[in-house]
């Protein structure tokens, strides 16, 4: 089933990896978890910024970007 998801990159980070917050809106399902180029290139600049995504095992399968959220 696809959700939308906030995904929230960190403002500074040692890790050599592009990982990133992501979660739902009701927080059930929140991961840490590294970006695929792709995503990376949908974000740009923005630190964040909502997707459409599907659960898969232990992680995001992340869509199209969607419009901000109110949440």
């Amino acid at each position: 089933m696809t959700e939308i998801v906030k995904v929230q990159t960190p403002l500074s980070t040692n890790s050599a990896l592009k990982e990133a917050m992501i979660y739902n809106k009701s927080r059930q399902r929140l991961v840490l978890q590294a970006l695929d180029a792709r995503t990376l290139g949908r974000m740009g600049r923005d630190v964040k910024a909502y997707f459409e995504a599907e659960w898969k095992g232990a992680g995001w399968e992340i869509g199209q970007r969607v419009e901000t959220q109110p949440w």
